[in-house]
């Protein structure tokens, strides 16, 4: 059983207690809706070639790096079976745009979250229709009875891949193969160099542990470095790039009202993204900024202050922040304008604790990233622009907002004119202190 992958390139799965297993799995309906499914939400012209890779190749990618790890650490045939599984289902429950629709369900949904949904699929009963739930046209669910068939513990699956409060696996953690294989799979189609041979680098410095959580050798220290800076310059990019924002704004609106207008709820998350544009274009409240999926983002960018690097003493949703902002700004330089707002911590940049391969030592990697990004930006083609002195009154009203809410005193500042591409400070970012 062969695949040809950008990422790892011919990919052989040649273990006979592992290949009709696996053959079964990626002909089932639930991995079979992953073709269908972006790895990034949405389609940047600077960023083209991430808006066309798919969950499934990342989906056995994961499974490629599963399998090896296993022959390598002289797993058992049903521990082997369990990883593989675990590996390939990790996706299987996530909604169409991904993160974006799932935070938009929980607003009306506290409960609602991806790990959840799929324990719940891998027993086969996400909803009232339980084994009986059409997930794509005309298929049922199936992944219950082929992990019975094929005698794979569903416990030992969700364990792995959706692991208790406290607890970490291969699949699952700070550092997993989830996305080690994820972050060098986009490295790659952007073209960057050094994508491939690094994930060759970490592959060979790399086993399980009697935790099920991945150890290393130290040879490895300097290619996870590596992967940690890829994820922060991507991540930089798809939030801070100016060509990128409009297409995030235009996309969190589209969402959000496709949740107002029901065209996707908890109950029945798991449209392929072809099946929720097209109700998105079919919907007369979303048809219009629908259309721009395909014609082209008519939102642009009119100033942004990136919030880097504070201590917040409290915390806030996306939508929140952009409804404060929106309400409480008094400097309005455009007409028909709305707020984009991404606030994160620890995705950008996060610290892990490395484990060494047969001792008790480990090496902590990285920093968490604390940031908000408050954007501006202009819903129609606008002809006209504001003003340096409008701009740096808008700049000032969002910056004290901004401070009052999250009870902030110290912090950095990053504006679109700054961006290099990389989220750590350069001589051209502010670090602010308010008095």
């Amino acid at each position: 059983m062969e695949f040809h992958d950008i990422l790892h390139g011919l990919i052989r799965f040649s273990d006979e207690n592992l290949t009709s297993l696996l053959a079964d799995l990626i002909d089932s309906p639930e991995i079979h809706r992953l073709r269908n499914m972006r790895q990034m939400n949405f389609d940047v012209p600077l960023i083209q070639e991430l808006g066309r890779s798919r969950r499934l190749p990342h989906s056995i990618g994961v499974t490629f790096l599963a399998v090896e790890l296993a022959h390598k650490s002289n797993l058992s045939v049903d521990a082997t079976k369990a990883l593989l599984a675990a590996a390939i289902l990790h996706d299987a429950a996530i909604p169409p745009y991904g993160h974006l629709v799932e935070s938009e369900l929980k607003r009306i949904d506290p409960n609602f979250n991806h790990e959840e949904t799929l324990s719940k699929m891998i027993r086969g009963n996400i909803s009232d229709d339980n084994a009986y739930q059409e997930i794509v046209f005309g298929k049922h669910l199936e992944l219950a009875n082929i992990l019975q068939k094929h005698n794979v513990d569903q416990d030992a699956v969700i364990d792995l891949v959706c692991p208790k409060q406290g607890r970490h696996s291969a699949v699952s953690a700070d550092i997993d193969i989830d996305n080690i294989d994820n972050v060098h799979r986009m490295a790659a189609m952007l073209g960057w160099d050094n994508a491939r041979e690094n994930i060759v680098k970490i592959r060979k410095s790399m086993k399980l542990n009697d935790k099920n959580g991945l150890s290393f050798n130290i040879a490895a220290i300097e290619p996870l470095e590596t992967w940690l800076d890829f994820r922060q310059r991507i991540y930089t990019m798809i939030i801070a790039h100016p060509e990128c924002i409009p297409y995030n704004a235009l996309q969190t609106d589209l969402v959000r009202l496709a949740v107002e207008n029901k065209i996707i709820t908890p109950e029945h998350w798991f449209k392929t993204e072809p099946e929720f544009e097209e109700d998105l274009r079919a919907n007369e409240n979303t048809q219009e900024l629908a259309k721009q999926l395909i014609s082209g983002c008519n939102y642009q960018l009119i100033d942004y202050v990136w919030f880097k690097n504070f201590k917040a003493s409290s915390k806030h949703k996306n939508a929140d922040i952009a409804e404060f902002m929106s309400n409480n700004v008094k400097k309005k330089p455009v007409k028909d304008f709305g707020y984009f707002v991404w606030n994160e911590k620890g995705l950008i940049s996060r610290e892990i604790e490395v484990s060494i391969v047969d001792s008790n030592r480990k090496i902590t990697l990285g920093q968490n990233s604390t940031s908000c990004m408050i954007a501006l930006v202009q819903k129609n083609q606008g002809k006209g622009k504001p003003t340096k002195l409008e701009l740096s009154a808008w700049r000032q009203d969002v910056t004290a907002l901004f401070c009052d809410l999250f009870g902030v005193t110290t912090f950095e500042a990053d504006f679109p004119e700054t961006y290099k591409g990389s989220f750590y400070a350069g001589t051209d970012e502010l670090r602010l202190e308010l008095n």
